[in-house]
């Protein structure tokens, strides 16, 4: 199990894995074949989104590997999962999940084996021409086993206590995810998705940080997020995907060619709504530009209509990329509009007023997967409350 299966080529990833979470198929995709890891503290969330993947994310197979969990984690996707249903088939999702159970109370040995063995699951049904995602949670527990064990064989330890081979180890584990050719001339993937689980959520650690080098998608969750009821609690200028670039074609071939300078500017709105924020906690909102208010409004839509989403919402916590594309269409249409109404005169807060605004808020819970021309109902409402200075008064009317 710790050799990895020979493969006849290995393909490029240049298609997205489509997980249905918005923020992260627009903003930092991971390829179908590709390396994730989802770092974090305590309660931030990363057994949930890592569920989450494992329910929606378009894959054949889900293995899931619960590698020094809670017992009573375990117990809740084992009782889980059999009564969820596949939303593709209509069949129990139990039926295309592989569960390596791990519990917190068994040896290290097990533990330290048991990524092994999940891996090498996933790779028997990858050379099946089957499309693969690997689930584990977490490779910390999995690193503070090798640290357990090279201390019993008496080995030299390295940063922290970890030994001197984690790096290697790390790499070994992450190079197994691939899009690939198999020897039967098939084409599968296996796609991993690794939890990093950083004490304090301190990403300098030497498991977070040697993660890192590894993988392509790097997806941090945030403690303030999380606290705040934020989910995904994942923080947009924490996480990065080096893949991105590679998508602009595939998101093309499904119906919007302005994905990929959408992203830069949302990337951009975000990163300036840090940088307003600190200013406005010394001087106060109110006392900043117009310009900037308008600017922190527009960052707020984005965090609001697009990076949060419930998983608990029987219409919104799956996000297909025609829906995302059109979402995203709606909320950079809005951003433009209201910086043209602001230079013809209108106020920040005239334009906060809005009754569009608060229903590009909500178009998440109201538009479904099923009734996707709900969309094209707010673009009138869109262009006429933006049409004059006096917004506010126009969109109640």
């Amino acid at each position: 199990v710790r050799r990895p299966r020979p493969v006849a080529q290995r393909l490029p990833g240049d298609e997205p894995l489509v997980t249905g979470q918005r923020i992260l198929d627009t903003l930092f995709p991971v390829a179908r074949g590709g390396r994730a890891a989802i770092p974090g503290g305590f309660g931030t969330g990363k057994t949930v989104l890592q569920e989450t993947l494992a329910k929606w994310c378009h894959a054949d197979i889900i293995v899931y590997v619960g590698c020094g969990e809670r017992g009573n984690e375990m117990a809740e996707v084992l009782d889980e999962f059999p009564r969820l249903v596949d939303p593709r088939n209509g069949r129990p999702l139990m039926e295309r999940t592989v569960i390596v159970a791990n519990a917190s109370n068994m040896p290290v040995a097990a533990r330290e084996a048991s990524i092994y063995t999940a891996v090498t699951v996933a790779e028997y049904f990858r050379d099946q021409g089957l499309h693969v995602a690997l689930m584990a949670d977490s490779t910390s527990r999995w690193a503070e086993a090798l640290r357990e064990v090279s201390g019993r064989l008496g080995e030299l330890p390295g940063e922290a206590g970890y030994p001197a081979y984690l790096g290697s180890r790390l790499a070994e584990f992450y190079e197994r995810a691939s899009r690939v050719r198999t020897l039967g001339g098939r084409e599968g993937s296996l796609t991993i998705v690794g939890a990093v689980s950083p004490p304090g959520g301190d990403f300098s650690e030497p498991v977070t940080s040697h993660t890192k080098r590894y993988v392509g998608c790097f997806w941090g969750l945030d403690r303030e997020r999380a606290q705040a009821r934020f989910y995904p609690a994942i923080h947009p200028l924490q996480s990065y995907s080096v893949d991105a670039s590679r998508f602009a074609s595939w998101w093309t071939a499904h119906g919007n060619d302005n994905w990929q300078r959408q992203r830069e500017k949302l990337l951009a709105l975000l990163d300036e709504q840090a940088h307003l924020e600190r200013m406005a906690r010394i001087v106060g909102k109110d006392a900043l530009p117009p310009g900037q208010q308008l600017t922190l409004i527009a960052a707020e839509l984005v965090n609001e209509a697009l990076l949060r989403q419930s998983a608990f919402s029987p219409a919104d916590r799956y996000c297909s990329p025609a829906r995302q594309s059109e979402m995203l269409r709606l909320v950079m249409r809005f951003i433009a509009l209201s910086r043209e109404a602001l230079d013809r005169g209108a106020t920040p807060e005239e334009i906060a007023a809005l009754p569009v605004l608060r229903r590009l808020q909500r178009m998440g819970e109201e538009v479904g997967e099923d009734a996707l021309e709900g969309f094209a109902a707010l673009w009138p409402h869109l262009e006429r409350e933006l049409a004059a200075p006096g917004t506010a008064a126009t969109g109640t009317a």
